[in-house]
This record gives structure tokens, C-alpha cells and sequence, in this order.
């Protein structure tokens, strides 16, 4: 499995503290993850996008900490989806816009 983030930091350094964080959190959780990539978005400023990817070991716990995430999750045949801009969802970490949980 896999995480693409849309995250919402200025630099690298923010972007950093935000996958440490990020990271820590799913390690209370039980769900272990590794950084593939980082890239700026080049459609807005001060936006990254994070891939992360889950190690198999940790997929039976990948459910519970989703619902740590966002309060609404939009399923779609290969990936779950949570975004500041769906209605009604609200995500519950800081500078996190959007998140794709591909299968």
C-alpha cells in the first residue's frame, strides 16, 4: 500500500518535521512507513506531495489509523481519498490537504 499526501509547507525543512510527525504518528498505530519521494507540486506554492510507502507487515492496521486521519473517506476501486475539500471531511492533521491511500 501506499500514501500520496498533499501537504501545505513553504520549504523542505517544514516538509521534513511533517514526515517525522506523520511518520511517529503511524508508528503509535502500528503501521509502519517509508519515504519513496518528495517533490514540490508545481500547480501551487508552498505545497508538496509526499509518497510513503506502508510495509506489508503493517497493512491489518492501516484501517484503524485511515479514521486517525480524516473523518470522511471517499473509496474508489484501487485507492481511499480524504481532502480538506470534500464536503462534510474533516481532516484532523495540521497542513494536510489531501490524501490518497492506493491499494
Amino acid at each position: 500500500m501506499q500514501f500520496t499526501l498533499y501537504i501545505e509547507t513553504s520549504n523542505l525543512e517544514e516538509t521534513n518535521l511533517f514526515i517525522d510527525d506523520f511518520i511517529s504518528n503511524a508508528m503509535r498505530h502500528n503501521v509502519a512507513m517509508s519515504v519513496e519521494d518528495i517533490e514540490k507540486y508545481r500547480k501551487i506554492d508552498e505545497m508538496y506531495i509526499l509518497s510513503l510507502v506502508v510495509n506489508q507487515d503493517s497493512l491489518n492496521n492501516v484501517n484503524k489509523f485511515l479514521c486517525m486521519i480524516a473523518s470522511k473517506w471517499l473509496e474508489f476501486p484501487d485507492e481511499y481519498l480524504a481532502s480538506k475539500m470534500l464536503e462534510d471531511c474533516e481532516v484532523y492533521i495540521k497542513n494536510l490537504n489531501m490524501i490518497i491511500a492506493h491499494r
